[in-house]
């Protein structure tokens, strides 16, 4: 969803008496919808509160662990939908160059209970991000990765939630 501020809104005509917008073929009814949805997910994420996936509304509740390895670091957030008040997680990210002059990484991992693997379950992040909210009721649980990945072994997922 892209706004438009920089430049006054194009001319108008009327096209079966709606009033519709040359520059980008929407009627008022329309824009004004795309305006109040831009401005609801605006106050949520302002307030904390975030879509996941196609879930609902996350609302963030606390930080469970921290990682840190070579200068990136990493935290595991938890969160509950609205509604139906299912914990959810995700990782949060303070990422730039390790002490060994590398670039940071970061990810979530999650398994399904506690003998199960762990599997990587967000993309690789390697700027200051978060991941998208990621269900973690039950057994199962998660946690948080980053290093810089010098070597194959040169990262740290220590401690879970």
């Amino acid at each position: 969803m892209t706004v438009h501020t920089e430049e006054p809104v194009a001319p108008t005509h009327r096209h079966q008496d709606r009033l519709v917008d040359k520059g980008t073929g929407m009627n008022k009814r329309t824009s004004l919808k795309l305006l109040a949805a831009t401005a609801v997910m605006a106050g949520a994420v302002a307030a904390g509160t975030t879509p996941a996936s196609a879930q609902g509304v996350i609302v963030f509740d606390q930080w469970r662990t921290y990682q840190s390895f070579v200068g990136c670091e990493g935290w595991l957030d938890s969160g509950y939908e609205v509604g139906t008040n299912e914990v959810h997680v995700r990782g949060a990210f303070k990422l730039g160059t390790s002490t060994r002059g590398t670039v940071c990484k970061g990810w979530l991992e999650r398994r399904t209970d506690p003998n199960a693997p762990w599997q990587r379950i967000s993309d690789i992040h390697t700027a200051s991000d978060t991941t998208y909210w990621y269900y973690d009721g039950g057994t199962y649980q998660a946690r948080v990765c980053v290093g810089d990945l010098l070597y194959s072994n040169s990262y740290s997922c220590e401690g879970y939630w």
